[in-house]
Order: C-alpha cells, then sequence, then structure tokens
C-alpha cells in the first residue's frame, strides 16, 4: 500500500519549508512530483509557481491572469495543473521506487481533472507520497500514524518546529 505522509497547518506555517528539507536532507533525485512557491512583488504576494523534481516551473496562480477559476484573490491558470498531474500519471510507474511529492492538496489544484485523477492514483495504490494538504481538505485523507499499539494524531504546523527537526546538520 505505501507510507503516506500528510502535512497540514495555517498559512504560512512552514509546511512547504518542510517539504523542502526533507527533499533536502534525502536528495531530490528519490522524489517524484511537485512543491508550490510563493510568487511576491514588493513583498506582497501575487501568486504561486509550481516546481517539479523535474527542473519544471509552471505558474499555479496569479492575480493578474484572469481566468475562470478563482480562489480568493488568486486565478488559477488550470492548463498549468493539467500540465504537471498528466505528466506525473504518465511517468507513475517509471518513478514507483521514489517517494510522490505533492505540494499541495488543495482547492487550487482541484479544479484539474488530471489532478484529481492522480490523488486517487497515488492513494489507492502502492505508492509512498510526501504531502501537503489544505486545512480544508484534511477531512479528506488519513491525518493517523500508528506507534506502540496506538493511533496519533500528525500535526506540523510550527516553524521553529521544523528547524528543530533538522538542527542535526
Amino acid at each position: 500500500m505505501g507510507i503516506k505522509i500528510f502535512i497540514s497547518g495555517n498559512p504560512q506555517s512552514g509546511k512547504t519549508t518542510l517539504v523542502k528539507r526533507i527533499i533536502e536532507e534525502f536528495g531530490i533525485e528519490n522524489f517524484y512530483g511537485f512543491w508550490t512557491e510563493e510568487i511576491r512583488e514588493n513583498k506582497i504576494r501575487v501568486g504561486f509557481i509550481i516546481k517539479t523534481t523535474w527542473g519544471e516551473e509552471k505558474k499555479l496562480a496569479d492575480v493578474n491572469i484572469r481566468t475562470q477559476y478563482r480562489v480568493g484573490k488568486y486565478f488559477v491558470i488550470k492548463e498549468n495543473v493539467d500540465y504537471v498531474a498528466k505528466k506525473m500519471i504518465e511517468e507513475l510507474e517509471k518513478n514507483k521506487s521514489k517517494i510522490i511529492v505533492i505540494d499541495e492538496i488543495g482547492k487550487m489544484e482541484m479544479y484539474s481533472e488530471y489532478f484529481n485523477k492522480l490523488v486517487k492514483i497515488i492513494l489507492d495504490g502502492d505508492y509512498n507520497l510526501l504531502a501537503v494538504v489544505h486545512r480544508n481538505y484534511v477531512h479528506m485523507v488519513p491525518v493517523y500514524y500508528w506507534l506502540d499499539g496506538k493511533w496519533w494524531d500528525v500535526y506540523f504546523k510550527v516553524k521553529e518546529d521544523i528547524e528543530k527537526l533538522f538542527k542535526h546538520k
């Protein structure tokens, strides 16, 4: 079934930072997928960009590019989500030995039917997954782990905790 790790938290809580630190720690060659980063102009967030483990970048959302898909002040560029999700679906079997990384599972990404298909394939399949889940979608995924005969909740929320995890470096 594969190991599935889900990270959730409030905006600006360090979710993507944690994903990037994990990738850095274990080496990008061991991962397949994408993370998102903010686009800022004059210190103001104006959009998001998708960065893939294979070196491509695609704009996810922007305040100035008008599309029919909108989340808050951001307009989602669905065809870019479609492109990344389709590529991942096509290449999943070749990358089965890697950890699949998705940052994030949220409303912007869910506009894409290919992204929805990708998530379903990964959740139902024998893939190892590291995924950020938007706080409004946490109910859709198991956010527990088994330890010492008990189920425990998993939460990563505070930037300081992330830094403590990697302090040994």
